[in-house]
This record gives C-alpha cells, structure tokens and sequence, in this order.
C-alpha cells in the first residue's frame, strides 16, 4: 500500500513560484479595484452589509484580504494548465474559490450574526 503524504501549509507556500505570488497579487489587486468602483457608485448591499460589484458579488477591501490564503489556492502552472485540459470549467471554478477565499471574513461576520442571534432568542 502506498502512503499519500499531505502536505503542510508551509509547504504549499514554499512551493509557490514567482508567477503564483504575482498572480495572486493581482488578484487582490483587481478585488481592491472593484471595491473602490463599487465604494464610488454607492453600490451598498444593506441586507448583507457590504460593497457589490456589478454583478451584484460582494467586494472587500484590501486590509481585509489574507495574502497568504490567496496563495495557497492558487495553483502551480503545471497543475492549472493540466486541470484546464481535464476540465473546460476549471478556470472559472478557480476564479469562484479565489473569490470566496478573499470575501471569507464577510462570510464569518455573517456567521458571528448568525449564532448572536440565535443565543439571544
């Protein structure tokens, strides 16, 4: 039987290459310029207490973004080229975890509201 090793955290981010810690720059770079579009448009979403961008998808601002969590998610290039001939669906999968990954602390504020309200009734 063979042993499948899991690797650690650090691992994973070690591994990351130049090109994946620019892409993942840049992909916060992009979120903080939708935030700032949605910020000047006065897109509010008051039954979710966020910035949307067109598309009606929460938006966070930079500050709240976890570098390294982006990082982690983001594929070597072997592998996301690999998974994009298996799958013609993988890049915008891809581009949804990354987005939920960078709007996590609106999902944990939401939860926090969620279990107050629930200890309070």
């Amino acid at each position: 039987m063979t042993e499948i090793k899991v690797k650690t955290r650090e691992e994973i981010l070690n591994e990351k290459t130049y090109r994946e810690r620019c892409i993942a720059g840049y992909r916060i770079e992009e979120m903080e310029e939708k935030y700032e579009e949605a910020r000047s448009n006065r897109r509010y979403d008051k039954k979710r207490e966020c910035y949307v961008n067109r598309d009606g998808e929460p938006v966070v601002h930079r500050k709240e973004i976890v570098y390294e969590d982006v990082l982690a998610v983001i594929p070597l290039s072997g592998e996301f080229y690999s998974n994009l001939e298996k799958d013609k669906n993988y890049e915008k999968k891809l581009k949804k975890l990354v987005r939920d990954v960078m709007t996590v602390s609106i999902r944990r504020r939401d939860e926090e509201r969620m279990k107050k309200n629930v200890e309070c009734c």
